[in-house]
């Protein structure tokens, strides 16, 4: 069975991808679909993803962040993927990172120091 994908108008193009990446809520399942995904899938989404990414940011500035629609939330999760994929192709040249056990977990925290 295959569920619909509902991306915002002018961005359909985009639903094989969002039915992976913008199925994703967190930066760790990001990075873990990253580690078990092929580069010739990372490859694709990267290459049909990135060159929209102004436009997609065009679209999403219309909307409060805090309260986006469905379609819109889900073209923003489909987005954020670049953030892991973009790592993979620009810079390791494979899913995973180099020298790391698979799969693994990164945990990022955030500081304030004064």
């Amino acid at each position: 069975m295959t569920e619909s994908v509902n991306l915002p108008a002018g961005f359909e193009d985009l639903a094989p991808y969002a039915a992976v990446w913008g199925s994703l809520e967190t930066q760790e399942e990001r990075y873990l679909q990253r580690q078990h995904s092929t580069m010739k899938d990372l490859k694709a989404y990267y290459d049909a993803t990135a060159p929209r990414l102004n436009a997609i940011f065009d679209h999403l500035d219309q909307f409060p962040m805090d309260a986006l629609p469905d379609s819109e939330a889900l073209l923003y999760r489909t987005a954020l993927g670049l953030t892991e994929t973009a790592m993979a192709i620009e810079v390791f040249n494979q899913p995973r990172v180099p020298y790391a056990p698979f799969p693994h977990k990164m945990a990022i925290e955030w500081n304030e120091y004064r």
